[in-house]
C-alpha cells in the first residue's frame, strides 16, 4: 500500500494504491484519442500513464455533494470509500476469479482510491495496456460466417470455464472483450456474479448472461444459445 500523487492533466490528487511497484513515483495521466474512444463504449473515464503507457480506468462518484449531499455522503463516500466497496476493488476481485478460471485478462498494475472528499474521482484501476487489439465487436464484424462460428466456439469455451469455476458474467457484450489478430480473447470487463447452487439455477443464470441483447444480433445469439446448451448438457452427463 502506497500513498501516490496522480496528475490528471494538471489536476493533482493523492490516492492510496495497492499492488503498486512504482516506489512512490508520481503518475502523470493524460486523456488522448485512445482514451476518448474507450469512453465512447464504456461508462468509466480513461487515461494513459505517460511514462509506463498503462491504462487508468477511473470511476467518479455517482452523486454530487452539493446537489444530493446525503446520497453522496452515505452512498459514494461512506459505503464505497470508507467501507471499501469502491469500483476498482470489486473489479480486481472479479478479475482474480476470472483469471483463476483460466481466462486471459490484462495485468493489473495497481488499484486504489482517494479519501479526499473534494475529489470526485474516487476509484482507480491501473492496468497493462494491450497493444494491437480491437474490441470484440470490431473483430466479430470483420469475420465471415465460418470465422464467426470459430470465434464463438472459443467464446463458449471461456464461458464454460467461467461457469465451472462458479461464475457468470454480469454484463456480457462484445465491447467487454479485446481480440488479437489471431482471435485470442482478452477479458477487460471482468464483473462476474456467483452462480446459484442448484443445477437449474446455474443454467438459468448462464442463460440470462448470454441473452443480453447487446451481445449479438438475434440470429447469432440463437446460435450461441444452442452451442452453450449443447456444451452444458455434455458437461452435465460427465458429472
Amino acid at each position: 500500500m502506497r500513498l501516490v500523487t496522480l496528475d490528471f492533466e494538471g489536476v493533482k490528487s493523492r490516492f492510496v494504491l495497492f499492488e503498486y511497484e512504482g516506489q512512490g513515483r508520481s503518475l502523470r495521466l493524460v486523456k488522448d484519442d485512445r482514451a476518448r474512444l474507450l469512453e465512447g463504449i464504456a461508462s468509466s473515464e480513461f487515461f494513459f500513464d505517460v511514462e509506463s503507457g498503462a491504462l487508468a480506468k477511473v470511476k467518479r462518484d455517482k452523486y454530487r455533494g452539493r446537489k444530493r449531499p446525503l446520497r453522496w455522503l452515505f452512498r459514494d463516500y461512506f459505503e464505497k470509500r470508507l467501507m471499501f466497496q469502491f469500483e476498482a476493488r470489486k473489479e480486481i476481485r472479479s478479475q482474480r476469479a476470472v483469471r483463476a478460471a483460466g481466462l486471459v485478462t490484462p495485468r493489473c498494475v495497481a488499484w486504489g482510491l482517494s479519501f479526499n472528499p473534494f475529489n470526485r474521482r474516487g476509484s482507480l484501476l491501473l492496468m497493462e495496456h494491450v497493444q494491437d487489439v480491437v474490441t470484440g465487436e470490431q473483430h466479430f464484424a470483420s469475420l465471415e460466417v465460418a470465422g464467426r462460428e470459430a470465434f464463438l466456439m472459443r467464446f463458449c469455451g471461456d464461458l464454460m470455464r467461467l461457469a465451472r469455476a462458479g461464475y457468470a458474467h454480469r454484463d456480457l457484450h462484445m465491447n467487454n472483450l479485446l481480440c488479437t489478430a489471431r482471435g485470442e480473447i482478452i477479458w477487460v470487463d471482468t464483473h462476474v456474479r456467483p452462480l446459484p447452487r442448484s443445477k437449474r439455477g446455474k443454467w438459468r443464470e448462464v442463460y440470462r448472461s448470454i441473452s443480453n441483447p447487446r451481445l449479438l444480433d438475434d440470429g447469432w445469439r440463437e446460435w450461441l444459445h444452442k452451442e452453450m446448451k449443447r456444451r452444458w448438457k455434455a458437461e452435465d452427463q460427465r458429472r
